[in-house]
């Protein structure tokens, strides 16, 4: 065999492994992809799962995701997101930690932490994690949610009605805030305002029994004694018909609240304000509120 051949023989055996050698490179890309794509539609029927209330299923398809992907920090979240809808708040933020350890900017993480810190009355540390999650996400409403819940467990209740407005003019039907701000008026004892937001939370949910027991309490406080226990007639009947239960609870299985747009929310804050729903005040340290924290930009 001559120099030439030789030279012809090496350079085939180069080319023939260079072929090869991307041909598995490019099986494995296909692979990857083709894995990730199955990863992920794993956590879409993990998450309709969970919404439906149906935890074991969800934990399940969690658990065979992290033995596919042990770093599928969706899915170790949502674990904890399980443990957390069960109350056992601290196991959730077990694994709350460690999706917050594999990806520490993911505003749900951090909003559930501090959500689930706050169930356990650690309501300093519970501030932090949700003052971090709006830092990344300004219109996070579970975290102004989250927010008004700490300073409704400090008893500030002012500081309350702001984030519980701001939450209203990101997502004006947010039955949470629209129920909490009756409390915080509650708090307040301003029984007549917190009746109004109460009625708010119950024409677009008529059979809230939050709302409802809300307001009987308001009730109460301005000695309408009688309109107090016709509503706890009302709840009565709603604790004792199967079909109204299992509605409520789909109601709040399938609502979400994350990652919403602000809305027309000029035309519908101002309406309530010409209606008397909301207060000149409520508006202002809303909008405020809304400004400082870069949801609403002036320009």
């Amino acid at each position: 065999m001559n120099n030439t051949n030789i030279v012809y023989l090496y350079f085939g055996f180069v080319f023939f492994g260079i072929i090869l050698f991307q041909g598995l490179f490019d099986t494995n890309i296909y692979g990857s992809v083709e894995d990730e794509s199955k990863l992920n539609q794993m956590y879409l029927d993990a998450e309709y799962y969970f919404t439906k209330g149906n935890f074991m299923q969800a934990m399940n398809l969690y658990d065979a995701i992290l033995e596919i992907n042990p770093n599928y920090s969706d899915a170790i979240a949502g674990k904890g997101a399980v443990y957390h809808r069960m109350g056992d708040f601290s196991t959730a933020i077990e694994y709350y930690d460690t999706a917050i350890a594999i990806n520490g900017t993911n505003p749900f993480f951090l909003s559930d932490k501090g959500n689930a810190l706050l169930a356990i009355g650690f309501d300093s540390e519970a501030e932090k994690y949700l003052n971090d999650a709006l830092d990344i996400l300004p219109t996070h409403t579970d975290a102004l949610n989250g927010l008004a819940n700490v300073y409704s467990f400090q008893g500030n209740h002012e500081q309350e009605l702001v984030y519980r407005t701001s939450v209203l003019i990101i997502e004006s039907d947010n039955q949470e805030a629209l129920i909490g701000i009756g409390n915080a008026y509650f708090g307040l004892k301003d029984y007549d305002n917190a009746i109004l937001h109460y009625d708010r939370a119950l024409f677009i949910e008529p059979n809230s029994i939050n709302a409802l027991q809300g307001k009987s309490q308001a009730y109460v406080g301005l000695g309408e004694h009688e309109l107090a226990a016709e509503i706890h007639q009302k709840i009565d009947m709603i604790k004792n018909d199967p079909q109204i239960i299992e509605e409520l609870e789909n109601e709040s299985k399938t609502s979400t609240t994350e990652n919403k747009k602000i809305p027309n929310w000029i035309k519908t804050v101002f309406k309530w304000f010409s209606d008397d729903l909301i207060s000149e005040d409520e508006v202002i340290k809303g909008l405020k509120f809304l400004i400082e924290k870069g949801i609403i930009k002036i320009s």
